[in-house]
Parts: C-alpha cells; structure tokens; sequence
C-alpha cells in the first residue's frame, strides 16, 4: 500500500523567509523613500510553540519621524489576500482603474500612487492563514485558523508579534479591514485590548 505523501502546506520543514528592498512614492509634490520587507514571519501560539508561516508586505519610511504611526491592514476572507488593499489604494504603486465604468482584464497600468497613506504612517499588509503566503506549520491546521474566532486570534497574535519584533509597541496603532475586514476589526481590536488587559493585571 501506497504511503500517504504528507501536505507540503503543513511541513514543519518550512522556513519564514522575509526579503528587503528599497521604494519610494511620491505624495503632494514629496518623494518619501521605503525600506520594504515581503515574506513570512514565524508565527507561535501562546505558549511559544510556532504554528504558522504569517505572510506580509510592510512599508517602513526612511529616517522616521519620532512616534510614526503602523497602520495594520488587510482584506475581506476568510479567502481573500492583502492583494487587493495593497495595489489598489494601499502601497506605493497602484493599478490605473476607471471607476465606476467598466475595466477590461488585465494586465493592467501601474504607477505612482498618491493616494497612498505612506505619507503620514508605515503600512503593514496581512495576508491571513490560508491566503497569500500564509500556511499551517507543525502540528497546526487549517481548522485552527479558519473560523470567526480562530481567524481573530491568528490576525492578533501577528500583530502583537510583529510589533514587538520591530520595537513598535509604542507606535501609534491603527488596523484598517475591507469587506469582512471591518467585522475582524472589531474581534481583533476585542482580542488586543483584552490582551492589554491582561497583561497590566499580571
């Protein structure tokens, strides 16, 4: 009898990855320049034990101001990448549109785009477990990422990890969702403040 191959998605072979480079968008007449990480960050549970590969695209400007802000941001899912968010309105190049008429298919114009929030804070673009780059590892699986509070949980746990990777725990914080992004909103903000909570009680 054949053995079962094991899911690649779930091997606790794979490694987080994070790839830098440097980018610039150009806001109100003023060119500000990126430092850029794409990857995976190892993601663990509460008790330290990794769980996930966490994919993201962060935006970091050069030569910060003091207290800059991070703005958290992701799409609608479960199901659905930071794509969407990230070269529609998001990063620091956008695909051209024209809305509200009809748009063929791609592939579509990118340039420069100054609607672009990176003028005043840093963007972190998440891609939850299941979409993007994310994945299961080790003894995890999709049924403890893919559900209402499962998918919550996940989305906070980065964000508190990332933070204190990055030493932005004193960063003005901000999470920004669309579509079924605004109902993870309010469960994520919940989770983090309870989290908080808990932390000064301890």
């Amino acid at each position: 009898m054949r053995k079962k191959k094991k899911d690649s998605l779930t091997s606790p072979q794979l490694k987080a990855q994070v790839f830098e480079s440097k980018q610039s968008v150009t806001i109100d007449g003023k060119t500000i320049s990126l430092n850029a990480k794409a990857g995976t960050m190892e993601l663990k549970d509460e008790n330290n034990k990794p769980i996930a590969l966490f994919g993201f695209t962060a935006y970091f400007k050069e030569n910060p101001e003091k207290n800059r802000p991070i703005i958290f941001a992701y799409n609608g899912g479960p199901g659905s990448s930071s794509y969407w968010l990230h070269i529609g309105i998001m990063g620091p190049k956008r695909i051209v549109v024209d809305d509200p008429n009809y748009n063929g298919a791609a592939p579509y114009e990118l340039v420069n785009n100054e609607f672009s929030v990176l003028d005043i804070a840093d963007v972190v673009m998440m891609d939850p477990v299941g979409t993007g780059l994310s994945v299961p590892i080790g003894e995890a699986t999709g049924k403890d990422f893919w559900g209402v509070d499962q998918d919550i949980r996940s989305v906070s746990l980065f964000i508190m990890q990332f933070l204190k990777a990055h030493d932005r725990l004193n960063s003005p914080k901000y999470i920004l969702g669309e579509s079924y992004g605004t109902f993870r909103n309010a469960g994520v903000m919940s989770y983090l403040l309870n989290q908080a909570t808990r932390l000064m009680e301890s």
